[in-house]
């Protein structure tokens, strides 16, 4: 049961860690937009981008996730 609950905490961490990282990106892309003059709106271009950044996110946490929930089982098992 401790591990299902550690692998569980470890993908519901990498899954708000990247979801951070993956804004604040979308938001530096969108504010660089602003400076350009032939580029579309921040908002159109976040519309065009949505639904490969929501693949992205789930890519990168299920990558992230497994691997952080590996590293974190096998050192509670180290240690019992």
């Amino acid at each position: 049961m401790k591990y299902l609950l550690l692998t569980l905490g470890s993908f519901a961490l990498t899954y708000y860690l990247v979801g951070l990282l993956i804004q604040g990106r979308l938001a530096d892309l969108a504010d660089g937009l602003r400076h350009q003059p032939d580029a579309p709106s921040p908002a159109e271009y976040l519309d065009a981008i949505r639904a490969h950044a929501r693949k992205a996110h789930w890519q990168y946490t299920l990558a992230a996730g497994t691997v952080l929930a590996v590293l974190v089982c096998m050192v509670v098992s180290w240690f019992n």
